[in-house]
């Protein structure tokens, strides 16, 4: 079984591709916190892999993945093959050892972790990667990926070399992680214009259920991960968030573009 956290594609595409290659069932993270159950129980087939995919927020999983992950258990669990494979802009600091430290918690031992690249999305700080290097960033993808999926498939052990992370790579993923979830998780900068048609996807992507339709419009409540899925994919670009989003374009995985299922 794959677990996914996903808020503007490109984590969502690394699942299905693993999915599809390992035969491997696909669970969406956001929809089972939705059910906000105190544990979160899966039985485990005897061979069946456990994989985590998702995005890094400030150089670690984001808080939903880290939250549902102590929820979880697995009935069955016999040191099953755990892997994890997420999405970055750029690099990702401290992912990997501050993963291994939340499975070890649980007395669990993961065997992989690798990252893939993925075109910039985080546009309320940044720009939108150019078109080049946003094409490139998905080629490569589409290459690494392959090559992922047989290193899956070989149970291949990945362990992360400790040595290999520097003072730079721990401030990222234990300091500027958490001034991220304190300084920039608020909505009051969440605005529409006028080119807002009420179509309300807004509210059915937010993973957190954190906004409704009032009188026709978006209105945000304060339980934001930051995620961008709806100002991303807004398909009249209305939603801004102050004044760094106008005219800055949207990303949404355009590979999922082919898939019929890809706005579920």
């Amino acid at each position: 079984m794959i677990f996914y956290y996903s808020g503007t594609g490109n984590s969502l595409w690394v699942a299905k591709e693993i999915g599809k290659y390992q035969n491997e069932r696909l669970i969406n993270i956001a929809t089972e916190m939705k059910k906000n159950q105190e544990e979160y129980v899966y039985e485990l087939e005897r061979k069946e892999k456990i994989g985590f995919v998702f995005p890094t927020y400030s150089w670690a999983p984001p808080q939903i993945v880290e939250r549902f992950i102590k929820k979880i258990k697995f009935e069955g669990y016999r040191q099953h093959y755990l892997f994890s494979v997420y999405t970055c802009g750029s690099d990702t600091g401290c992912t990997s050892k501050y993963l291994d430290n939340m499975f070890k918690d649980k007395k669990m031992e993961i065997y992989y972790t690798e990252f893939i690249q993925m075109p910039e999305n985080f546009i309320t700080m940044f720009d939108l990667d150019s078109t080049l290097l946003r094409n490139k960033k998905l080629v490569d993808a589409q290459k690494q990926i392959i090559k992922i999926n047989e290193q899956i498939k070989d149970r291949r052990l990945h362990a992360f070399d400790k040595e290999k992370y520097n003072i730079s790579d721990y401030f990222k993923t234990y300091i500027v992680k958490k001034l991220f979830y304190i300084f920039c998780m608020g909505t009051s900068k969440f605005s529409v214009d006028n080119n807002c048609n009420s179509c309300g996807l807004c509210t059915k992507v937010c993973p957190f259920e954190n906004i409704e339709l009032y009188k026709g419009k978006p209105m945000w409540h304060q339980h934001c991960t930051k995620c961008m899925a709806c100002i991303c994919r807004c398909p009249k670009e209305a939603i801004q968030y102050g004044k760094s989003t106008k005219n800055k374009g949207r990303y949404y995985n355009p590979l999922l573009l082919k898939d019929k299922e890809y706005n579920k």
